[in-house]
């Protein structure tokens, strides 16, 4: 069996990574001439730092990131640390009781050199897919510069705006956020506050997402997310006026100068109708993106990479078991990515922004009273960290 892959991210590595070392012969395109920079996901949760393990980039990832055992929910108002959530409950669970921070870069240069050492030359740099086309037997790939190609499958990790779920015609069902997310970056030491690694803030008009990543080691960097104004909304998200107006409520000592980055970004919640059409797949953000709250997208997609990849070793051991294999991968991951992505990350993003009083006291109160509840903290860790709908998918596949 070949395979292709499109995109040399964390997904599309991950993906050729756990093809290569089931003995699938694969060749990885990334356009670019370097892998991607990018360094907006971080969080890995407790599953995906264990696949990471079975395909052999765990160690580095490890090596690389900062261990996030808790997480926090705070209140901006007051202050007040409202809740504190601990994966340590997970320890009969998983053998990984805690997440890591590590940007989604050093996941994808991770995963591409435990890549070469078990396939050298699958990963192909600054080489673009410029089209392809299937039929019954396998998919052609027309390569920038070269003739076309075969395939058996093909996986498109492309990114949200991919190249491959636009030439399928899969709709990408869902929403674009009217607001934009608003990213700063510091080396300021939020630690000192009693911050946790990772920490939620609520407030009805200026919530905040707050955590740190290792950047390039000690003392590391932290990013905070904001809401801003739409495009043609208010005043300019990224100006000095703005920006200050937002850290003033979340650390008074953190000044403009501290700041090295502004960044602002679209948002979006949206899920592929489809993740397959024929012999082509999508994973990733190609198939599902959701907004950063959770720190549950690029696990995702690292999961449907595996999923994948399972399913593409069992057809090739039996064929004429393609189309359910197939349609198996499409029906879990699709509802995974709706009932669990989807809707915790929407669900987080509602809780932070509560705006009417009873709501925010009701958000609160929940807070306080499922992390004081041994049973409804676990419960709750199991979810955040994705366990429990990995679990229940299993269940399902068994039933």
């Amino acid at each position: 069996m070949k395979c292709a892959v499109i995109g040399a991210g964390p997904v599309g590595t991950a993906m050729g990574l756990a093809l290569a070392r089931a003995g699938i012969e694969v060749t990885v395109f990334e356009k670019e001439p370097s892998l991607p920079d990018d360094p907006r996901a971080a969080t890995l949760q407790p599953p995906t730092l264990a696949m990471l393990d079975t395909l052999g980039s765990g160690a580095e990832v490890l090596e690389k990131g900062l261990r996030a055992p808790v997480f926090q929910f705070r209140d901006r108002a007051s202050d007040e640390i409202v809740a504190e959530y601990d994966y340590g409950l997970l320890e009969d669970e998983t053998p990984h009781p805690y997440a890591v921070q590590c940007e989604q870069y050093k996941v994808a240069t991770a995963n591409a050199r435990a890549l070469e050492a078990v396939a050298p030359g699958a990963l192909r740099l600054g080489t673009p897919v410029e089209g392809f086309s299937q039929d019954e037997s396998g998919v052609t790939l027309q390569v920038a510069g070269e003739a076309p190609s075969r395939v058996d499958y093909l996986i498109g990790c492309d990114g949200g705006r991919s190249l491959t779920r636009k030439t399928l015609g899969i709709a990408f069902e869902g929403f674009t956020y009217e607001e934009r997310f608003l990213v700063l970056t510091t080396p300021h030491d939020f630690a000192a506050r009693r911050f946790a690694v990772r920490n939620y803030v609520l407030d009805p008009v200026q919530w905040c997402a707050l955590f740190k990543v290792p950047h390039e080691g000690p003392p590391g960097l932290w990013r905070t997310v904001f809401p801003a104004p739409g495009a043609n909304e208010g005043p300019d998200p990224l100006s000095d006026d703005y920006v200050a107006a937002q850290i003033a409520g979340v650390e008074p000592a953190l000044t403009l100068g501290d700041l090295q980055h502004r960044n602002l970004y679209v948002v979006n919640q949206r899920v592929a109708a489809s993740f397959r059409k024929g012999r082509v797949f999508l994973a990733g953000d190609s198939a599902h993106v959701n907004n950063p709250l959770g720190g549950l997208g690029m696990n995702s997609g690292i999961h449907d990479a595996v999923n994948l990849a399972e399913k593409l070793v069992r057809l090739r051991d039996a064929p004429a078991e393609a189309e359910r294999l197939s349609d198996a991968y499409d029906r879990e991951r699709r509802q995974i990515a709706r009932d669990y992505v989807q809707a915790q990350t929407i669900q987080n993003k509602k809780r932070l922004e509560a705006k009417t009083p009873e709501a925010r006291a009701a958000a609160l109160q929940e807070l306080r009273d499922s992390a004081a509840d041994p049973a409804r903290h676990k419960a709750w860790v199991m979810r955040a960290s994705l366990i429990a709908g990995l679990r229940e998918l299993e269940a399902e596949a068994e039933a």
